[in-house]
């Protein structure tokens, strides 16, 4: 009888095994059995298999005729070689494989370019953008809901659909204005423009849920399926330890190259710069039942001046910048803050500190850590601010009961004898919060235009 080759091997095998000494013997058969364990990753796939995500996979039924190819030629736009046809340049990209004419259409060819009806190949991909009333959405009541629209897809579509209606939503902050002396947004536009695209692209596709941009009255969060890929933290972003990781990485590519977002976590360091320049509190992350939520508020770092501390700084003989610094910052503020809070350079902040200290207005101290002095109001100056803020808005509460005030009156209000009352009544004269009218015992008080403000 022939053996074959194998036979023949394992013969030869088990011949040679039996004649070892018993220390190198394969003994493996005589301990006790345990659950059979497969070289293959759970799941039965070998793991080239399981790196394959959705946005690469191959999606049946589809062929090039649902790919709006226009869309495609204006949003890839720069990102086109000269002279090379679309075609060529979205193999190249992986959105679609295989050759002319029998192309294979991946799912994140079908995310951004898509023909209508869109929503068949991927409902949950669009971005929906809400306002709510209040600092709280009380599900199931419409109520709670002001205004709510939606961008659709395909992403081609939707990026820029979704930044002009969350444009819609976005309301001046009265905070903000008292800190900057003009109109502006509760929330920086680079920041939140940032946050809505990387939801877009760094999300779970497979996952039915819609991306949601939602408004309160104090914050906006942007919310998206999937977890982060890698643990995420503002503090890793800040020490530059992020490692750039995405489970859509062909999507980011493309979002990237064709200038719609920023790559390799650069667009995390801007929405720190951008909170950061307009005195907003670090965004906040949220994790939780497979969504990932971003938010950003609009409350301040820096405490609202008072109607009479902003009078008095107004009535300084010093140029906008210095008034505006000691609006956001009469606590105290180094040249760091100077500069960002007024867009100038470091060296026109150093110069245009030192001329308020040779003013009078401020004077320097060194810092705790040394890293350089902190500028505080002179004695006489933070003395008239304090007075300010703790008279004018009982006046004004006086006042909205009531069309006049006399020397009794303020005496009544502030506990101050009559000497100390006719003295405070003489400078908030002066500095025209109020209006004298009358002489001796009929001499009364009303407001005036810094009072009214």
């Amino acid at each position: 009888m022939r053996l074959t080759c194998q036979e023949n091997d394992s013969r030869r095998n088990h011949k040679s095994e039996a004649d070892r000494p018993l220390d190198k013997l394969n003994l493996t058969h005589l301990s006790p059995r345990g659950p059979r364990r497969s070289r293959r990753r759970p799941g039965g796939r070998r793991p080239e298999s399981r790196r394959v995500g959705y946005e690469r996979r191959v999606r049946k039924g589809a062929s090039l005729p649902d790919l709006d190819l226009d869309l495609a030629r204006s949003f890839l736009g720069d990102a086109l070689p000269d002279g090379k046809p679309l075609l060529d340049s979205l193999c190249d990209y992986g959105l679609i494989l295989g050759h002319d004419p029998e192309w294979k259409i991946t799912n994140a060819a079908l995310l951004l370019f898509a023909r209508a009806p869109a929503r068949h190949w991927n409902p949950g991909a669009g971005v929906r953008i809400i306002r709510v009333a209040g600092t709280a959405r009380i599900l199931g009541h419409r109520d709670s809901v002001v205004r709510s629209a939606y961008a659709g897809p395909p992403l081609a579509a939707a990026i820029n659909e979704s930044i002009r209606l969350a444009l819609e939503q976005v309301e001046f902050s009265e905070p903000l204005r008292h800190i900057f002396l003009r109109h502006m947004p509760e929330y920086p536009e680079a920041a939140w423009r940032e946050l809505i695209i990387n939801a877009i692209a760094h999300r779970d596709y497979e996952a039915s849920a819609e991306t949601e941009v939602v408004f309160y009255d104090d914050r906006m969060e942007v919310t998206s399926p999937g977890l982060p890929v890698e643990p995420l933290s503002f503090a890793d972003v800040r020490d530059d330890n992020v490692v750039h990781a995405t489970r859509n990485p062909l999507l980011t590519r493309v979002l990237a190259e064709s200038g719609h977002m920023h790559a390799k976590a650069s667009g995390l360091e801007r929405i720190l710069k951008e909170m950061e320049g307009y005195f907003l509190n670090e965004p906040a992350l949220k994790a939780g039942d497979g969504r990932f939520t971003v938010v950003l508020r609009n409350e301040p770092q820096l405490p609202t001046a008072g109607p009479g501390w902003k009078r008095l700084v107004q009535q300084l003989e010093i140029n906008p910048n210095q008034k505006h610094i000691l609006l956001a910052r009469p606590d105290g503020f180094t040249e760091r803050e100077y500069g960002l809070l007024n867009s100038v350079s470091r060296s026109e902040a150093s110069a245009q500190v030192c001329e308020l200290v040779d003013s009078g207005v401020v004077t320097p101290e060194p810092a705790d850590d040394g890293s350089g002095p902190i500028y505080y109001l002179t004695a006489d100056l933070d003395d008239q601010r304090w007075f300010l803020e703790d008279r004018i808005p009982t006046l004004r509460k006086h006042f909205r009961g009531g069309s006049q005030l006399r020397n009794s009156d303020y005496r009544t209000l502030f506990e101050t004898p009559y000497a100390t009352a006719r003295r405070e009544l003489d400078y908030l004269t002066e500095k025209g919060f109020l209006k004298a009218n009358g002489r001796g015992r009929a001499l009364h008080y009303r407001p005036a235009i810094g009072l009214r403000k």
